[in-house]
């Protein structure tokens, strides 16, 4: 059992009746009390909660056992349950995606290291449970954790464009492992730049741009911090259409520093999108300034996760460079968006978002 999530507002845990080895059963529920105080979930009775597509552990709220005084508890089923006894798939997910596709089997021998496929599906719990788990060993492990859109033809495409340009990606998703390995190990070999220094000059554009727009860049451009939201939650992976998330490959991607994934997943270059140098560059600095870390993409989002929102002092500054490195988080937004606005939305959120269009 779980003992100290009563401080946090959150039930305790127990996992009963089990023959599991006592270090399985402790990373499992530390894997799920990292999951639950990390997201600021609530688990209630009668749902599930699990670590992939197929794995799936029923919760069930009743007086505990295992702790030392009486309290309600969350019982988490050992086993997964997740097909139901008659055959059918899992509850939310998509049929057709339960299998990988031949794009998704390409891209993750394209990743070529550990990966898990998750259809689509309602609920993004199994996802979220995987990524954190992921997560929490990445350090002593030596991966970065990121998701990836599995069924994404336009990124398999930037993909093979930057790693290896000879060959053409087709139908048939053909590359050549050792071009894409000769570039991986060029882009990781090289310096790093100033990200400081590469945003200052994205700043620089986009002001030069504001002002062949006519547009006063203090007044009409950074205006005040306010009218933001708190964004704490993923946004690339969901389907508006469908209200389901897309398919996903969660990848743990051999480097050892978050900055250098852009290596291995070189997805930029093009349009205002940043190329792999930069990209490379920028995260480094924005990890070495606020934790952030690359946690999920396609071939036109990106997503950041960061330990704590920034402090307000610095959200206006930061704002700045977000508009920099994507200029679509505000040139694409609403008629009244403004920098501030953004700078209010970073001072309230872990998670940050890009798009190119």
């Amino acid at each position: 059992y779980t003992y100290g999530m009563d401080a946090f507002g959150k039930d305790e845990m127990e996992v009963l009746g089990t023959d599991a080895g006592p270090n399985d059963l402790r990373d499992f529920l530390a894997s799920l009390a990292f999951y639950v105080l990390e997201n600021d979930v609530e688990l209630h009775d009668g749902e599930t909660i699990g670590f992939a597509e197929d794995d799936k552990h029923a919760i069930t709220r009743s007086l505990g056992v295992g702790l030392p005084e009486e309290q309600m508890t969350l019982k988490i089923s050992w086993e997964s349950g997740g097909y139901d006894p008659d055959g059918g798939t899992l509850d939310g997910d998509d049929e057709d995606t339960l299998e990988p596709s031949e794009l998704a089997e390409a891209l993750m021998e394209y990743l070529d290291c550990e990966c898990t496929y998750f259809p689509s599906m309602k609920d993004d719990d199994p996802i979220m449970s995987a990524y954190s788990y992921a997560r929490r060993d990445a350090a002593h492990e030596g991966f970065v954790p990121v998701l990836i859109r599995a069924d994404d033809e336009t990124l398999w495409e930037c993909l093979i464009m930057n790693s290896d340009p000879d060959s053409d990606g087709g139908d048939d998703y053909a590359f050549d492992p050792d071009k894409v390995a000769e570039y991986r190990k060029k882009m990781l070999a090289a310096l790093v730049q100033d990200g400081k220094a590469v945003l200052e000059e994205l700043i620089g554009q986009r002001k030069e741009e504001a002002e062949n727009d006519n547009m006063d860049w203090e007044k009409e451009m950074i205006g005040e911090i306010t009218g933001g939201i708190k964004n704490d939650r993923f946004a690339s992976y969901w389907d508006s259409d469908t209200d389901m998330t897309v398919p996903l490959i969660l990848a743990k991607i051999p480097v050892k520093n978050p900055w250098e994934i852009f290596a291995w997943l070189p997805f930029g270059n093009w349009n205002d999108c940043p190329d792999t140098p930069d990209l490379m560059a920028t995260a480094k600095y924005w990890f070495e300034q606020y934790g952030a870390v690359p946690a999920a993409m396609n071939h036109d989002e990106l997503e950041f996760l960061l330990p704590a929102p920034v402090p307000k002092e610095r959200a206006m500054e930061l704002a700045v460079e977000l508009y920099g490195f994507c200029p679509d988080v505000i040139d694409q937004g609403p008629e009244d968006a403004t920098v501030g606005a953004l700078a209010d939305v970073l001072r309230q959120s872990t998670v940050w978002y890009f798009w190119w269009d």
